[in-house]
């Protein structure tokens, strides 16, 4: 399993749930570390009772990112070596399934109650801040209050602060019928659902991010609202995570019929809100989950020379890999190598005229089909080709293939010339617009040159994405199209590259595959035998290129 966040902390919670499960069932058992990153289980006991034992586990193991049952086995006698004491677990602070389902049941006796004996949660130290005024909250009925006073707060539009393990925010509710001002919410927040019901009502999500997001781990997740919801919400993919607190779970009950709530930074102080006092903040885990469950994480670091093929190597070695192909795609220059007898071999190069004032030149030179195209292009979208016509026609060559997607972006009128960059992002964003799987065929070709050189002919891709716009194509459907077709492009190629080296499997790399949208795309058209494998540190940023 990947290793995210706190990968000690989960095992300590798993042991003392384990062993708690077992003092349940009177059954004798121990605990043998298998390796730093796996332990075993192992139970005395009748067939019957160990199937008994296994199916309560799911009222005291709640789902991981990290941690997954791997196999049952039966022995002979129980192991000697290699023993795990319980003895000296520090407090995790989790609750199980059965226990934060008691703590949050309004008809339960221990609603609200932070202060029972749990199995491997202790209440650190909370203030409510009321009008300024500080009160330790030290039980149910302290805490039922100040959750009551709070929710009646945010229901009549005030912003309140908290005090989490992921540092201090400002709430914000977000009720059907009477919305936040999206101008005071900003692009900066984190929207908090209270459960998967109102995920999976508010939000494009598929089974598989809604599975990471109820994880232990609290992750967040990228998710583009339905349309129907995109007015409550200023940007097009939405950083999401669940109530990852047990008083944030809690106060979900007291505001029932609103929909979530925003988290955002703390602009200014509050006369209300509630103060947990915890050692350090932590920093929340945030990932893209394609459809085969892989999991992608958000870790950036900063460029150093063969900081891509540092980050292939450790996933190759990871899963002791012997032939595969890695492919970036990313800020940098864009990388598809295969790998083999222990080096690797560039199967691809990219080079290619990322000045659009040089390329419509170039396209007054070539055969009539294209002068054709180019004269229609400006007769429909006179202001843009206008601009383009004004640049230098120095050249100003790229190796990016982000490059290219950002002058579609220009041609479609969603960018300008002098940002590629942000032309490229401007057209992955309103893909998201689009509610298909399927888009136009860009045409992302190979061709072989004089001297028998393979390159991709990105004046074809051009022409393709003018072609289209000139049809009537809309934008959003456009965007998908160009997405769709490189992620097919490379898909192809990969496939290829495993019939030429006798590769198996591809490492993926770079911020374009944490797209859901795109790597999911990729997912599609990739040969179903090819394995996906992704690194650890997914784009390095602040090269000069």
């Amino acid at each position: 399993m990947a290793k995210l966040a706190f990968p000690h902390n989960i095992q300590n919670f798993l042991l003392k749930s384990l062993h708690f499960a077992l003092r349940k069932t009177n059954l004798q058992g121990q605990f043998v570390q298998n390796s730093q990153d796996s332990f075993r289980l192992e139970v005395q006991g009748s067939q019957q009772e160990i199937l008994n034992f296994s199916d309560s586990l799911q009222n005291y193991i709640p789902l991981s990112l990290q941690w997954t049952f791997k196999e049952l086995i039966v022995l002979e006698s129980f192991s000697k070596e290699n023993l795990i004491s319980l003895n000296h677990l520090f407090v995790t602070h989790f609750l199980t399934p059965l226990e934060l389902q008691q703590l949050s049941n309004k008809e339960s006796p221990n609603f609200c109650n932070l202060w029972a004996q749990w199995i491997d949660f202790q209440p650190t130290k909370m203030t409510f801040l009321k009008e300024e005024q500080r009160n330790e909250i030290q039980n149910a009925q302290d805490l039922i209050e100040s959750l009551q006073t709070l929710a009646n707060l945010l229901k009549q539009n005030e912003c309140i602060f908290v005090k989490t393990i992921f540092g201090k925010k400002e709430l914000v509710l977000l009720e059907e019928n009477n919305p936040p001002n999206l101008e005071e919410i900003g692009e900066d927040f984190c929207f908090m659902p209270y459960s998967l019901i109102n995920v999976k009502m508010l939000f494009r999500v598929e089974n598989e991010e809604l599975q990471a997001l109820a994880t232990l781990e609290k992750p967040i997740l990228k998710l583009a609202p339905k349309s129907i919801f995109q007015h409550f919400f200023p940007i097009a993919q939405v950083n999401v995570l669940l109530p990852f607190e047990p008083y944030l779970v809690l106060l979900s009950k007291f505001l029932d019929s609103s929909l979530g709530l925003y988290l955002l930074p703390l602009r200014q102080k509050r006369k209300n809100g509630i103060c947990e006092f915890v050692a350090e903040d932590s920093k929340p885990l945030t990932l893209s989950i394609a459809q085969n469950s892989l999991i992608l994480p958000h870790r950036f670091e900063s460029y150093k020379p063969n900081s891509i093929a540092n980050a292939f190597l450790q996933a190759i070695t990871k899963d002791s890999l012997n032939r595969v192909n890695a492919l970036y795609l990313g800020e940098n220059r864009t990388l598809f190598w295969v790998y083999f007898n222990e080096n690797f071999k560039e199967a691809l190069t990219f080079n290619f005229e990322s000045n659009l004032g040089t390329i419509l030149e170039t396209f007054k030179t070539l055969n009539q089909t294209t002068q054709s195209l180019l004269k229609n292009f400006s007769s429909h979208f006179e202001s843009i080709i206008h601009a383009l016509e004004s640049l230098p026609k120095n050249s100003v060559p790229s190796q990016n293939l982000l490059d290219l997607v950002g002058m579609c972006g220009v041609l479609l009128g969603l960018g300008e010339s002098h940002n590629l960059k942000a032309s490229a992002n401007a057209v992955i964003e309103c893909a998201w617009k689009f509610l298909g799987k399927k888009g136009p065929r860009i045409d992302f070709r190979l061709e072989r040159d004089t001297e028998g050189k393979i390159s991709l002919n990105t004046l074809q891709t051009l022409r393709s994405v003018m072609s289209f716009r000139l049809a009537g194509v809309e934008n959003e459907l456009l965007c998908f199209g160009i997405l769709d077709s490189l992620a097919e492009f490379f898909a192809n190629f990969s496939r290829d590259m495993e019939e030429n080296y006798q590769t198996k499997g591809i490492v993926v790399c770079g911020k374009l595959f944490l797209n859901t949208q795109f790597i999911n795309q990729f997912l599609h058209y990739l040969p179903k035998t090819s394995e996906i494998y992704a690194c650890a540190t997914m784009e390095f940023k602040n090269k000069t290129l």
